[in-house]
């Protein structure tokens, strides 16, 4: 118990850190909020990312078990939540997309690239990052895909194609910070150099910035949502993505492509990291579901210290 609390406490505490400056006139508010965050995904991360990719890919490349794994169970969640969605809370066509997103996809940038780097070093951030690349590309086109498709007759006229979806979401990955420090510390890696002692020394201090700042961020970026809209849907969403979630990914990981212990432990771990914003911020570019989805963020970020503590002190003492 006592190595879950080293590895628990410190995370949450940064978050609630974060949460008491977003609260306060020190960040000088939104904008402050904005500014740190864009600190963390434009240098901090993507420093971190370059750092571990730059010595080189790991062995054997890409474990697509893992990856699989992971999907099958999201996948999985994601028609399992839709059709909460439809038959017991009766929601229009519209929301099923939304809903399943925000019960799906997990804040594995701002939150479980810290706490599986704080927990297993990078060791753990080898199957993360597998995961991670594939995070958005799959989820944020599947929701917004069966958003579009589901959208009601009076909106018709405002649909987009599905190719028009793909290109933009397949544009907005190739943009996205993560994606790009990855890909560039992969193609220094092939070169073989090494970097200039002042540059090494500057990566090194900023990838050393992103598990702090990054877990501050996700609380003063928590300061903006509040709870508000159908309590009892919200509550159904936080049980789904902390509880649900988290089993169907262990199930496949271990039983389904038995992968080694280690992915397994990290792959449940990310998978029960609370929503993720994009999930509210794609509820927020339809202008649908948003007090939902903002309130899913809200409480299971809140809830994640016990269910995230529970889960590591079970793969302890397994």
């Amino acid at each position: 118990m006592g190595a879950v609390i080293e590895v628990v406490f410190p995370v949450f505490a940064l978050i609630a850190i974060g949460y008491a400056l977003g609260r306060s006139p020190l960040l000088a508010g939104e904008a402050g909020i904005k500014s740190l965050t864009n600190f963390v995904f434009y240098a901090a991360i993507p420093a971190l990312l370059f750092r571990m990719f730059g010595r080189g890919l790991p062995e054997g490349g890409i474990e697509w078990s893992i990856v699989l794994a992971y999907f099958a169970g999201a996948l999985c969640m994601f028609v399992l939540t839709m059709a909460v969605s439809r038959f017991v809370f009766r929601n229009p066509g519209v929301e099923h997309g939304l809903a399943a997103m925000s019960a799906t996809f997990a804040n594995t940038v701002m939150m479980g690239i810290p706490l599986i780097y704080t927990a297993f070093g990078e060791e753990g951030l080898i199957p993360l990052l597998m995961i991670v690349t594939f995070h958005p590309m799959v989820l944020i086109p599947l929701a917004t895909i069966v958003t579009e498709t589901l959208r009601g007759a009076d909106a018709a006229g405002d649909r987009q194609s599905i190719p028009s979806i793909l290109l933009k979401s397949l544009n907005s990955l190739i943009r996205h910070p993560v994606i790009v420090g990855m890909a560039v510390g992969i193609a220094f890696g092939f070169t073989g150099w090494n970097l200039p002692a002042p540059v090494d020394k500057l990566i090194d201090m900023l990838a050393s910035a992103a598990t702090p700042a990054a877990l501050c961020a996700l609380g003063a970026s928590l300061t903006r949502f509040s709870i508000a809209g159908d309590l009892k849907e919200t509550s159904s969403l936080v049980v789904l993505k902390l509880l649900v979630m988290p089993a169907l990914v262990w199930f496949f990981a271990a039983h389904v492509f038995e992968n080694d212990p280690l992915y397994v432990m990290v792959a449940t771990i990310n998978a029960a990291m609370p929503a993720g914003i994009n999930a509210f911020l794609l509820a927020q570019f339809y202008n649908t579901y948003t007090q939902r989805s903002a309130s899913t963020v809200l409480i299971s970020t809140a809830l994640s210290v016990f269910t995230i503590s529970a889960l590591f002190a079970w793969f302890g003492a397994a």
